[in-house]
Formats: structure tokens, C-alpha cells, sequence
């Protein structure tokens, strides 16, 4: 087929070439000339003329249609690229949401286990206090220990409303925290005062004086509140004077703490802890030194250092006339509280501050994705610092328990000491040596009945004496009736070979042995 239309094409261009060039003036002649001879092609050429134009027909039908397949195609590919594509992102959005339900979960889960530490604590505390009040011995003493026994369920109330709350409601419960945190530490002294003397403030003047010579003289700036003044008085007023600034000390504390924390809030939200974002540098490490924060913190140093000075002092002066109240145990025990979650935040803080300088080396400072950085994750510093100390004041809760019991305050009561825990080594080894010393006493008895069948000396009248090798030194056994008699020391014979044995009939004999 290919071929005859290739013919009939060139047989066709052949006969049109062969005709004379036609003009614009005769183009009706000229198509009518070629009409006729059209008309006059033999029949096998007009076949193969209608076939020609059949194929071609058909050829543009086809691609027609295949042009018209390949675009519903395209069509159809780009309505299922964007049905893909938004599969994609549904699948991704359920991905994140999947995530962000796993991360609540996770995050809910750490909660629950924060508020269970912290419902444990508060209800060891609660038995522990009310322990004390059905025992109201001692009602000026005990009432400070009941002030103390607050400490750690506010303390664990406190850091899991910080993780229910949001961040924004973490300055107002870090005053509540750090204004306990004062009053416990006069209550403490306050505790110490009320054991020395039974609530009676003359006593402990008293206990003071006998202590005088001893007295570090008290602060200048303080002689207005002295009445009479130390060098006036003697002894007593000595002591009265320094029982007062001990309590000032101390008392100083409770009013200047609570302060520093609503300065220190307050700054937080004046500057938006810009310290450290504005760049790197010395500008910025040397300017947090003259800038209001750190005057703050100074005045909390300082006021610290003199409340702890007016404790130890007092401490110190009368610590034997303590000592059988172990004060020192019970002052760890609310000073750990602070210095274990002070140190603890520090720690944390820097581990952070570390991974962040990290990341900002490896992304080129872009860490504002990092869940770190995000003060709703649970994994921010301030999240983890409030669940450690939910769960360290259970323990907390537990050495108040040990170190300040109900039973303490009783007529007649005695120390009790607690064995740490062991594997009992110690009582293994005494039941070894036991065993072992057994073992040693039969060998000797072994031996000794062997020693009686070879040992049996013939002495005067016929009696027996029977030398047992297990004997004490310088004892032997009377043959005749069995009963031990102790022998005099070598010394007072000539050799060891003598002993003296005795009868019945009191004639002492001498055996050879």
C-alpha cells in the first residue's frame, strides 16, 4: 500500500510538473483544465488517489484521538498528583497531630507521676503533724516543729502547680516558695531557743551566761536594741544581747527574702530575660554587673550570710547543752530542702545552656524548634527541676519523720538509733566463727580421749589420775573422784613433771608425769 501511494505520488508530481506555468489572469481556465484532467486520470489512479486521502484522513483522526488520550492522560496524572500530594499532607498532619497526642500523653503521664510524689509527701507530712498534735507535750516546742513539717508539702504543692499551670504563674509560686523558705529558717532558731529553755526566755539567758567568755560581742549597729548594753550588765546582759541579735539575724532574713524574689519577678518581666539574647561578647557578660539584677542578687547573698551567722552562733554556744536533741541532723534536713534544689536548678541550668551552645555550633544558632528551648515542654529546665523536687521532698518527708518524732517530747524518753541498712555480714561471720570454734573444742576432745587410753598414772593407794589435754593450764583431774583441782604454777616445784594430786583421806601424793 505504502509503495502504490508513493507511485501514484510521484506518477502525480510528474504529470503536474509536465504542465505549463499558470497565470492570474486565466486561473478559471487553468482549474478547469486541471478538472478535466482529473477527469481524465485512468481509474486505477483515482484509487489510488481516494486511497491516499483516506490514509491521511484516518492518520489525522488517529492523532486527533491520541492527542486527545494523551491529555485526559495528563489530566487524569495531574488530578491524582494533587490528590497524592494531599494525601501527603493529611498524612503529615496526622503524623503531627499523632505526635503531639503522644507528646501530651507522655507529658500527662510525667505529671501524674510528679502529683503522686507530691499527694505522698503531703500525706506522710499530714500523719507526721498530726502525730504531733495528739502528742502536745511540749506545746512551745512542738509548735515550731509544725511549722517546719510545712515546708516540704508546700514545697511539692508548689513545683506540680508549676507544671499543671503555665509558665507565667511559676514567678508568683517561686515567692511562696522562697518566703517559707525564711520563716523555716527563723523557726528553726526559734525551735532551738524554745528546747534550751521550755518557752521560757529567762532560762536561756541563763544557759548563755554560764557560756560569757566564750561570746563573740555582738554588732555595733545593733547597740540601740540592747538594753542594758553587754559591757553594762555583766554576763547576763552578755548573753541577752547576743540571744537578740541572733533573732535579728535571723529575723532579717524573712523580711528582705520575699522582697528580693518580687524584685527579682518583677525584672523578669521589665526585661524579658534579655540577658544573654542580644549577642555575645564582653559587653554583654560585663553588663549583668552593674545592671539591677545583680544588685538584687547581692542584697539576697548578704542577707543570707548574716541569717545563717545568727544561727550558728547561737548553735555553737550552746551545742552540748543540744546535743541530745541532735539539732544538727534536723538543720540538714530543712537546709538540704533549699540547698539541694538551689544547686540542683544551677546543674540543670548549665547541662541546657551547654546543649544549646552545642546546637547552635551544629544549625548555626537556629534552636527555636528545640523542644528544650520551649518553657511549655516538659523537658525544659524549670519543668524538670519542679518534677526532682517532687519527688525529693517525699524524701524530704521521710527524714522529717525520722528526725523529728512525736515521741521525743515524752517524759522519759531515750535516744533511738537507726541501723543503716546491710546485707548482715557481720552476723554471718560470728555464726562462721561459731561453727569453727566448735569444730576446734571436739578436735581437742578427740584427741584427749585418745591421750586417756595411754595417760592413766598409777599414784599411791591405787587411785588414778587421768590428764585431760583440753584442761584449763595448770588444771588437772582428780581420778579418784572425778572433780577438777587446780594445780599450783610450775615455779613452786622443781620441774613441770611434778604435780600435786589429792584423795579423799587429804594425804597429797606426788604423780610423775
Amino acid at each position: 500500500l505504502i509503495n502504490s501511494i508513493t507511485s501514484t505520488t510521484i506518477d502525480e508530481t510528474t504529470m503536474f510538473s509536465q504542465l505549463p506555468p499558470a497565470n492570474d489572469d486565466d486561473d478559471d481556465s487553468s482549474n478547469h483544465a486541471a478538472n478535466n484532467a482529473s477527469s481524465n486520470l485512468p481509474w486505477h489512479q483515482k484509487i489510488s488517489r481516494a486511497l491516499h486521502l483516506t490514509i491521511l484522513l484516518t492518520l489525522s483522526a488517529t492523532t486527533f484521538l491520541l492527542f486527545l488520550q494523551t491529555q485526559a492522560i495528563s489530566l487524569r496524572l495531574s488530578s491524582t498528583q494533587s490528590q497524592l500530594q494531599e494525601l501527603q499532607h493529611k498524612l503529615e498532619t496526622s503524623t503531627q497531630d499523632i505526635e503531639i497526642q503522644v507528646e501530651k500523653q507522655h507529658d500527662l503521664t510525667v505529671i501524674h507521676m510528679a502529683g503522686t510524689f507530691a499527694l505522698l509527701s503531703c500525706l506522710i507530712s499530714s500523719f507526721h503533724m498530726t502525730a504531733h498534735l495528739r502528742k502536745m507535750n511540749q506545746p512551745s516546742v512542738q509548735r515550731k516543729i509544725l511549722a517546719i513539717l510545712w515546708m516540704s508539702p508546700i514545697y511539692a504543692v508548689t513545683s506540680f502547680l508549676s507544671l499543671v499551670f503555665p509558665p507565667s504563674a511559676e514567678g508568683y509560686l517561686d515567692i511562696l516558695k522562697n518566703f517559707y523558705e525564711s520563716y523555716v529558717i527563723y523557726q528553726f532558731l526559734s525551735f532551738l531557743i524554745a528546747v534550751l529553755g521550755r518557752g521560757d526566755r529567762g532560762a536561756v539567758v541563763r544557759t548563755l551566761s554560764r557560756h560569757a567568755d566564750h561570746l563573740d560581742r555582738p554588732y555595733r549597729c545593733l547597740y540601740c536594741l540592747f538594753h542594758p548594753k553587754p559591757e553594762e550588765g555583766g554576763s547576763e546582759a552578755m548573753a541577752n544581747a547576743v540571744l537578740l541579735e541572733c533573732q535579728v539575724l535571723a529575723m532579717q532574713f524573712v523580711f528582705f527574702r520575699p522582697l528580693t524574689s518580687i524584685l527579682g519577678f518583677v525584672l523578669d518581666l521589665i526585661e524579658g530575660d534579655q540577658v544573654g539574647d542580644e549577642g555575645s561578647g564582653s559587653h554583654v557578660s560585663w553588663s549583668f554587673f552593674y545592671s539591677p539584677r545583680f544588685f538584687v542578687l547581692l542584697v539576697e547573698n548578704v542577707s543570707v550570710f548574716f541569717a545563717f551567722a545568727g544561727l550558728l552562733k547561737f548553735y555553737h554556744a550552746v551545742r552540748e547543752e543540744l546535743a541530745w536533741c541532735q539539732p544538727f541532723a534536723k538543720f540538714m534536713t530543712i537546709k538540704g530542702v533549699v540547698f539541694m534544689t538551689f544547686w540542683q536548678g544551677v546543674v540543670i541550668s548549665i547541662i541546657f545552656h551547654a546543649n544549646n551552645n552545642i546546637d547552635d555550633d551544629d544549625d548555626d544558632g537556629n534552636t527555636s524548634s528545640t523542644p528544650n528551648n520551649n518553657p511549655n515542654s516538659i523537658t525544659s529546665p524549670q519543668k524538670i527541676q519542679s518534677i526532682l523536687i517532687c519527688m525529693e521532698m517525699l524524701l524530704f518527708s521521710i527524714a522529717h519523720f525520722c528526725v523529728f518524732p512525736a515521741e521525743e517530747w515524752e517524759e522519759g524518753y531515750k535516744i533511738r538509733y537507726y541501723e543503716g541498712p546491710g546485707f548482715g555480714f557481720q552476723d554471718f561471720a560470728e555464726d562462721v566463727s561459731m561453727i569453727i570454734d566448735s569444730g576446734k573444742r571436739s578436735l581437742r576432745a578427740r584427741k584427749g580421749i585418745n591421750r586417756e587410753e595411754n595417760g592413766n598414772i598409777g599414784v599411791g593407794n591405787g587411785e588414778r589420775v587421768r590428764l585431760e589435754s583440753f584442761c584449763e593450764e595448770n588444771e588437772i583431774v582428780d581420778g579418784l573422784n572425778g572433780s577438777n583441782r587446780v594445780a599450783p604454777s610450775s615455779s613452786s616445784f622443781g620441774s613441770m613433771d611434778d604435780v600435786v594430786v589429792g584423795t579423799d583421806d587429804g594425804v597429797d601424793q606426788k604423780a610423775l608425769v
